[in-house]
């Protein structure tokens, strides 16, 4: 709840409207219940995990009063985490994407599937994939700082992939991660990390 305090002190917020459990290190049981205070509190309007993919997911939903609205984790087309999909399923948690165009991936990217839909509908290759990820209903936060390409993000909401073109997409799924770090190696880091403040 410190930690909470504080973030919202730098933000110079009231309260946030989605906040994120990071880690599945640590206290995260504890960390959770104290998300589940911060939403009673009217401080937090929805609460989520982060990089919650082993046994601890199914620990964390079981037990909570307040199920995940989300859970962030790599999503893309070549690793579309259907079996993930389905282990949330019964919680009504969303799958939030991270590196929803695989980190930029130059050869995901130029998949001809996106290259041919892009042609087909007037658009870029990335947003043929943004746009197969609302879709999916997959919720997603592409990272830019380019302000061309951050109106390109946006700019997925008129036209519609077909339910045949949603399933060649779902054909190029490669069960490859960019993000490899194993949960083992993520605990010694992060038990090793603190706040400056």
């Amino acid at each position: 709840m410190k930690a909470f305090e504080v973030s919202l002190k730098k933000l110079g917020l009231e309260y946030l409207d989605l906040l994120l459990l990071h880690q599945q290190v640590g206290d995260y049981m504890g960390a959770w219940k104290d998300c589940e205070k911060a939403v009673a509190q009217g401080k937090v309007k929805s609460i989520g995990l982060s990089n919650f993919e082993s046994g601890r997911l199914e620990e964390v939903c079981e037990a909570a009063v307040i199920k995940p609205a989300v859970l962030q984790v790599e999503c893309h087309p070549y690793f579309q985490q259907n079996e993930l999909k389905k282990r949330l399923a019964p919680y009504g948690t969303v799958i939030e994407a991270w590196y929803p165009i695989g980190h930029g991936d130059a050869d995901l990217i130029g998949e001809p599937v996106f290259t041919e839909l892009a042609q087909k509908y007037g658009k870029t290759n990335v947003q043929v994939i943004l746009r197969w990820h609302i879709q999916e209903g997959t919720v997603i936060f592409p990272k830019s700082t380019n302000p061309q390409h951050i109106r390109d993000n946006f700019d997925i909401f008129d036209f519609e992939l077909t339910g045949e073109e949603m399933e060649r997409i779902r054909a190029v799924d490669k069960n490859v991660r960019f993000f490899t770090t194993p949960l083992e190696q993520q605990e010694a880091q992060f038990t090793a990390w603190a706040p400056e403040d």
